[in-house]
C-alpha cells in the first residue's frame, strides 16, 4: 500500500490539533485519537513503527497518569462524586483530567509521527507549497533536532551502562541530579553536530543560487486530493455542528 503524501499528513495533523484545542470533550478527543492512530498506521504500516510508538507510550505513560491524577484531585468543579478527608473528586475535575490526558497523548502520537518522517520529505513538501528554502530548512531542522537530542541522550545512557552504571537502579532522590548532569553534555554534542552541518552546507554552496533543483518532485495523486478535500469538509462540518 502506497504511503500518504506528506502534505496530506501535515494538513490532517493541523486540522486534528486544531479540533483538539478548540473542543474539550471526551467524545471529540476519543475520535481524534482513533483518527491519529489510523493515520500513523496508513503513513507507515510497518511493525517497527508501531513498536516504536508503543515504546514511547510506555515511557511517557507514567507522566500522563500522574498529570491526570493531579488534575482529578486538585480541580473541584461540578458535582461532587467522592470525598474522603482532604481528597475530593468532582465531575468537572474527572472530566478535565481525562480529556487533558487524552490531548497530551494525542500530541505525543502526532509528534512521533512527524519525527519519523525523513528530513528530505519535509524539504520537498515545503518546496511544493512555494515556501522559501531557507524557512523550509529551518523548520525541518527544528523538527529533527528533538530526535537527534534523544539519540545522543540514549548514547550517553548506553555508555554509562557499559561502565556498570544503571541510572534506573539509583535511588529516586539521586536521579534528577544524575539526569541533569547528562543534559549539558548532550546539548553540547547536539550543538556541535549542528555546527558541523553548517560548515558542510557552506562547502556545498548553501544559498548560493536563488533556485534549487531536486531529483524528485512532491506530487499529489488523486487519493491525496480526495483525502485533503474530505478532511477539510469534515473539519468545517464539525465546527458548524459544534457552534450550533
Amino acid at each position: 500500500m502506497k504511503k500518504i503524501n506528506l502534505r496530506t499528513i501535515l494538513i490532517i495533523v493541523l486540522l486534528i490539533t486544531s479540533l483538539s484545542v478548540m473542543f474539550q470533550d471526551f467524545f471529540m478527543q476519543l475520535c481524534l485519537l482513533l483518527i491519529s492512530l489510523s493515520l500513523i498506521t496508513l503513513s507507515n504500516p510497518s511493525k517497527r513503527s508501531i513498536s516504536k510508538i508503543l515504546h514511547r507510550l510506555r515511557h511517557i505513560g507514567k507522566l500522563i497518569i500522574t498529570l491526570m491524577t493531579f488534575q482529578i484531585l486538585f480541580r473541584h468543579e461540578g458535582k461532587e462524586l467522592f470525598s474522603f478527608w482532604i481528597l475530593t473528586i468532582t465531575s468537572g475535575g474527572l472530566e478535565y483530567g481525562i480529556v487533558s490526558s487524552m490531548r497530551f497523548l494525542l500530541i505525543i502520537l502526532i509528534a512521533g509521527l512527524l519525527f519519523d518522517i525523513p528530513y528530505s520529505d519535509y524539504l520537498l513538501a515545503f518546496k511544493a507549497w512555494k515556501i522559501p528554502y531557507e524557512i523550509s530548512f529551518m523548520v525541518a531542522t527544528v523538527i529533527h533536532f528533538i530526535p537527534m537530542f534523544s539519540t545522543e541522550f540514549q548514547k550517553c545512557l548506553e555508555a554509562l551502562y557499559l561502565r556498570g552504571i544503571d541510572l534506573n537502579k539509583l535511588a529516586f532522590k539521586y536521579r534528577p541530579k544524575a539526569y541533569l548532569s547528562l543534559v549539558f553534555p548532550v546539548i553540547a554534542k547536539a550543538i556541535s553536530d549542528v555546527q558541523y552541518r553548517t560548515i558542510s552546507l557552506e562547502l556545498r554552496g548553501f544559498r548560493l543560487h536563488n533556485t534549487r533543483t531536486s531529483i524528485y518532485d512532491d506530487k499529489l495523486n488523486t487519493k491525496d486530493w480526495i483525502i485533503q478535500i474530505f478532511t477539510i469538509f469534515v473539519f468545517i462540518g464539525v465546527i458548524l455542528v459544534k457552534i450550533k
